[in-house]
């Protein structure tokens, strides 16, 4: 029998657009918080017209805004405000992701919230937070990757800088908002007082450089760009194997790398770098491109699934680089419900992502047999105005033809 959600009966207002903002309300949703997404003239939330699109619909904005409802409101406008903070006082949480001050500016901030609903939580992202010689930047994904150091530590020696693939900038701000609004959420039940909170989208990136920031700090060396590798062992690389496949192997046994070694016939390799000593573990990281091209040349010769099976009686971690499109179709998260398909009216059959937390015995994000949608603009205009405002069908048509909500 299927459990109530954690966040079953929370309602969030979410003024968020792009991606940052929509992937912390998605994930907010996932958990059954009712999220209902407002959006301004004239467009929107500019992503329902990002690629891929298909009959005027975007697959971008559906992966996003899946399961919510939208409004389209006016909040340049005094009667948008009024709506917006009767709103508020019927709401748990607001989201936003403007440029810092925005709020503020439109008469929206957390002190005017508060003054009409005292528990009331505001959770923000921008892309340097609201304090600082840089908070009045703007700021895109890039630029934080750029700003908070991921960028210096992606790519190879001696090569231009390199932005990771997807935009994790954004994906991590997304992640530590939704954090922080589960921790404020307690904090209303313990103390009835709400609370604002902001994620800086350089602060995320700076809070994952790994290592990097306590060896800097301890030696002075900030490191650079190492590509696939990583000093703490080896082989350790990507390497291409005789069937095409490219495979990820990540050894950081001083005892399975004088084993790999022994093999595949280079017991002077196990002479000059085996061994359990700090001195050995610097010297194979001195020398691992060495190490890998001769292992990588060992891999060329066999197939990706005899080299597998191999490193795997040796618990050696390693795993094909897979494309999306292999993924889509995986075993394993098809087991675990990662993949979901759904019929979209407009978008047709499609596969998306469902929430990655598996919470034993109650079923998070899409549940198996659901079909959720993404919103049209102002779509649920009359229903969170008569539901949850209570206002007659004669006030919203009024509402309506003044244009403080439309769709």
């Amino acid at each position: 029998m299927q459990k109530s959600k954690p966040l079953a009966g929370v309602k969030i207002l979410d003024l968020t657009w792009v991606y940052a903002g929509p992937f912390a309300s998605m994930l907010l949703s996932d958990l059954g918080a009712e999220v209902v997404k407002v959006e301004g003239p004239p467009f929107g939330d500019w992503v329902r017209i990002a690629p891929p699109l298909k009959n005027n619909s975007s697959g971008y904005f559906y992966m996003l805004n899946r399961g919510k409802k939208s409004i389209g409101l006016d909040l340049k406008g005094e009667k948008g405000k009024r709506v917006f903070f009767d709103l508020v006082k019927e709401f748990d949480v607001v989201l936003e992701n403007f440029k810092a001050g925005t709020m503020e500016k439109l008469g929206l901030g957390y002190e005017q919230l508060k003054a009409v609903n005292p528990r009331i939580i505001l959770g923000s992202i921008n892309g340097f937070g609201s304090s600082g010689p840089y908070s009045h930047m703007p700021c895109v994904d890039p630029v934080a990757q750029a700003m908070g150091g991921l960028m210096s530590l992606t790519g190879y020696p001696g090569q231009p800088p390199l932005k990771t693939g997807p935009a994790v900038a954004d994906s991590l701000s997304g992640l530590y908002l939704a954090l922080g609004i589960l921790g404020a959420l307690r904090q209303v039940e313990k103390t009835g007082e709400g609370q604002q909170l902001e994620v800086s989208m350089m602060d995320a990136v700076f809070s994952v450089l790994e290592e990097a920031v306590i060896r800097t700090s301890m030696t002075g060396d900030p490191g650079s760009a190492r590509g696939n590798t990583d000093p703490l062992g080896a082989p350790w690389d990507a390497f291409e194997s005789k069937d095409g496949q490219w495979i990820m192997v990540c050894n950081f046994s001083p005892d399975n790398f004088e084993k790999i070694y022994r093999m595949i016939g280079h017991g002077d390799i196990v002479d000059e770098y085996g061994g359990f000593t700090e001195d050995k573990m610097e010297k194979r990281s001195r020398d691992l491109s060495k190490l890998n091209k001769i292992f990588g040349e060992w891999v060329i010769t066999k197939n990706s699934d005899e080299i597998q099976e191999i490193l795997l009686e040796m618990s050696i971690p390693n795993g094909i680089v897979k494309s999306v499109s292999e993924l889509l179709e995986d075993p394993q998260l098809r087991s675990r419900n990662m993949v979901v398909d759904v019929d979209h009216p407009k978008l047709g059959s499609i596969k998306t992502f469902n929430f990655p937390v598996k919470f034993f015995g109650n079923e998070m994000g899409i549940e198996p047999g659901e079909n959720p949608l993404d919103p049209a603009i102002g779509e649920h205009n009359d229903e969170v105005c008569k539901d949850i405002l209570g206002l007659s069908d004669e006030q919203i048509e009024t509402l309506k033809q003044d244009k403080t909500l439309w769709s």
